[in-house]
């Protein structure tokens, strides 16, 4: 009886060994399980498509013809800055509204059962940025083929699309540790709302992406100019429009690993005292 008892604590330590030591081929399966996972629940509730496509949409119509004449001296001409900027936004919007999901998985006991399954740590963590990542590339596709119907052209070659939409992946990596951090360090679905909203607007009103640096008053063009935003702004318009492009290419990548060293520490660590 004695050692029926004792034999699962035994094997306990080194079944959680075998968990801790899952190989990447093993992590990319789970993880790929657990993004189609996030998506499938799509089918029930749309909703995160509706918000996520309507809210870029809506601001680029408005910001191009009540500000555009303003900001540019005619609409079509502050359309051709304004849909690089409206990338990055929704980079990080898209990004930011994982915080609540991920703090909503948690408040009903999803990662409870996957700590019950032989399932890598990182693999729900991973799952949720690459499910955002499908989502923000629906709203992408929104908001260019507005831009395009609009009149706004790549003015380089069309393949530097492609290359601009992996800059934003990089850039949306480490902006999802700083969300998941959020998501997995407080304690109530208010304080997450209110600390992605703090994130979010400061970083994306606060930048080069909506306009000129060079025109905000000097205390601000500082913050403008730090803003990680604003070299992803900066990015894209060289891509798409021409420019510089190497720089704020390496700089928004820097600040995208600046990022992941930063905040994939708390939320590992947030996730372990949820557990």
């Amino acid at each position: 009886m004695t050692e029926t008892l004792t034999r699962p604590a035994a094997t306990r330590p080194a079944e959680l060994t075998e968990i801790r030591r899952i190989g990447p081929v093993r992590l990319f399966r789970h993880t790929t399980a657990l993004t189609w996972r996030i998506l499938t629940q799509i089918r029930h509730n749309p909703e995160p498509l509706f918000l996520l496509g309507i809210q870029p949409i809506l601001f680029l119509l408005l910001s191009t013809y009540i500000y555009g004449g303003q900001m540019a001296g005619s609409s079509d001409a502050y359309l051709q800055y304004e849909v690089p900027g409206i990338m990055g936004y929704n980079a990080v919007f898209a990004t930011m509204s994982s915080a609540p999901a991920i703090f909503g998985d948690v408040a009903r006991g999803v990662f409870d059962r996957f700590r019950s399954m032989p399932v890598a740590r990182t693999a729900p963590l991973l799952a949720r940025f690459c499910a955002d990542m499908v989502l923000q590339m629906w709203a992408l596709v929104l908001v260019l083929a507005l831009g395009f119907a609009l009149g706004f052209r790549v003015h380089t070659h069309w393949w530097h699309l492609g290359y601009a939409v992996l800059v934003l992946a990089v850039f949306s990596f480490g902006m999802a540790w700083m969300a998941m951090a959020i998501g997995l360090s407080v304690k109530s679905a208010e304080t997450v709302q209110m600390l992605s909203f703090v994130f979010t607007i400061p970083m994306t009103f606060i930048s080069g992406a909506f306009a000129e640096p060079d025109t905000m008053p000097g205390w601000l063009q500082f913050l403008v100019k730090i803003n990680p935003v604003s070299w992803l702004a900066t990015a894209e318009r060289g891509l798409l429009l021409g420019g510089p492009v190497a720089r704020p290419v390496i700089y928004t990548a820097i600040c995208s690993v600046v990022m992941v060293a930063l905040f994939a520490p708390l939320a590992i660590r947030g996730l372990a005292k949820r557990r």
